[in-house]
């Protein structure tokens, strides 16, 4: 429970520290650390309905505290949680250059997911080229900075759990043979 409330205050303040530091910062050099966070979830912590649920809650802070359509922002931070998840099960991503690429990919499928949400629900909108050299460094930057908030992340989770801290690992358990 408090690593679930733990979590929690950091999925609302996220969004609001990246908020109020964006107009000191210049564009594109901040990352974006509700998905930063919600991608740390998904490689530290084990319960899948827990992460879920911190997902959609750090995405609707997003959506509340940005303007943009209700549910946009939640709908792929479960995404990226999701995807952080399975991808976790399949590859290897403890080493910081694995999370580096896998954050780089992510945020560049989040950035087209949220324009052509927008496009689509939103008739006069639509994706163009003009903030193709911000993604680029928004990425960089995100890609940079995913080691360090996973490691973050890793030992929060580590220090408030008991049995389940940390990464998911393999639990090996011993067999007793009786002759």
């Amino acid at each position: 429970m408090k690593r679930a409330a733990a979590l929690l205050v950091l999925g609302v303040l996220a969004p609001m520290l990246q908020g109020g530091l964006a107009p000191f910062v210049p564009q594109g050099l901040f990352p974006d650390l509700s998905l930063l966070l919600v991608v740390s979830i998904g490689l530290c912590w084990r319960s899948a309905v827990g992460g879920l649920l911190l997902a959609a809650a750090t995405g609707f802070v997003c959506d509340l505290l940005s303007g943009s359509l209700l549910g946009q922002h939640a709908l792929l931070r479960v995404f990226a949680y999701g995807t952080a998840r399975y991808a976790s099960d399949q590859v290897n991503l403890r080493s910081p250059a694995a999370q580096m690429v896998f954050v780089a990919v992510l945020t560049g499928i989040n950035a087209l997911a949220m324009g052509s949400l927008s496009a689509f629900f939103s008739p006069g909108t639509a994706i163009g080229w003009i903030g193709f050299w911000e993604l680029v460094l928004v990425t960089a930057t995100n890609a940079l900075t995913a080691p360090l908030m996973t490691g973050l992340v890793g030992a929060l989770v580590a220090r408030l759990g008991d049995d389940e801290a940390g990464r998911r690992l393999l639990r090996l358990e011993t067999r007793s043979f009786v002759s």
